[in-house]
């Protein structure tokens, strides 16, 4: 399903990682206007996008391992 050349480098994971992230905090930010008393930066919120932060590393990491196992990736040293 997914295919590892978007997870080649570490910039890629690193950025696709914080752009995920950061979706995440504005989503919370914006359930705390809505929900909450104000877009204020909780710990609830940061949690979430901590958590999709993680999330997005982990599978990136899963990916690169299996691709890396069936040689998809090439020169992966460093990983």
């Amino acid at each position: 399903m997914f295919d590892a050349r978007a997870f080649r480098s570490w910039g890629h994971v690193l950025a696709g990682a914080c752009v995920v992230s950061g979706l995440f905090l504005g989503i919370m930010l914006m359930v705390e206007e809505v929900v909450g008393d104000g877009a204020r930066l909780t710990r609830a919120a940061i949690t979430v996008a901590s958590a999709a932060f993680m999330g997005y590393l982990g599978t990136a990491w899963i990916i690169r391992l299996d691709g890396s196992a069936e040689g998809e990736l090439g020169e992966t040293s460093g990983w």
